[in-house]
């Protein structure tokens, strides 16, 4: 990360230095040396875990929105890390991976195993009502989950086309995530994070579904059962 990066993205909460500091757990002084650092240096390794955490802690209490391009590239490029540890949880191997793959590919090779799963399928067919109710969280939340439910649901692709979508969903309601959503300050962080790469999947492959669903509302909760 660049200090820029990290100020710039902290500065959206709209608070004073004096307040950052205390969510990201610094002094102020410390917090003040940082918005005179040159926006390119790279920002010191050991403030990045509490940065993360106080990050999380603002998205909790709305201080920063879900909906910001910088909270979303925060998010997503902080992913690898949470969702290795979550492909543990799932005895998911690294058979799956090639040598050369990258974060993208080895995420959507993880939902599309996950989304393989008959049983996985069934689970998320019948938990529309649930995987509905994160569309009520905010412009990008809708259309991740209006994306994904539109793929499942689809008679255009395979269903090989569309299992990665049924993990990524099956991830979003998964009873034993790698971080509880009973934890408030992190909640679903992780789950956001993974729709976001199971999305730009898509939105590479077939970006007419992509373009249908920023144009048209839908009947999400039949289109799921499909």
């Amino acid at each position: 990360m660049k200090y820029g990066q990290v100020v710039g993205l902290l500065n959206e909460a709209g608070l004073s230095p004096e307040d950052l500091a205390q969510w990201v757990s610094v002094s102020n002084s410390t917090y003040r040396r940082w918005l005179k650092a040159p926006s390119s240096d790279e920002f010191p390794q050991e403030y990045e875990a509490s940065v993360a955490a106080g990050i999380y802690k603002l998205l909790d209490n709305k201080s920063l929105s879900y909906d910001s391009a910088r909270v979303n590239k925060f998010v997503e490029g902080n992913m690898p890390e949470f969702f290795q540890a979550a492909v543990g949880r799932l005895n998911s191997t690294g058979d799956l991976f090639s040598e050369n793959s990258t974060h993208q590919d080895k995420i959507t090779a993880v939902l599309s195993n996950l989304g393989n799963s008959s049983k996985i399928r069934s689970q998320v067919d019948k938990s529309s009502k649930k995987i509905l109710k994160f569309a009520e969280w905010g412009a990008a939340w809708k259309f991740r989950i209006k994306l994904l439910t539109k793929v499942v649901a689809s008679k255009e692709l395979s269903l090989v086309d569309r299992l990665v979508a049924y993990g990524a969903l099956f991830y979003l309601i998964l009873p034993f995530d790698l971080i509880p959503d009973s934890i408030p300050v992190f909640g679903y962080v992780d789950d956001f994070g993974i729709l976001g790469f199971a999305t730009a999947y898509y939105v590479k492959r077939f970006p007419q579904i992509a373009k249908s669903s920023e144009n048209t509302n839908g009947d999400e909760e039949n289109a799921i059962a499909g």
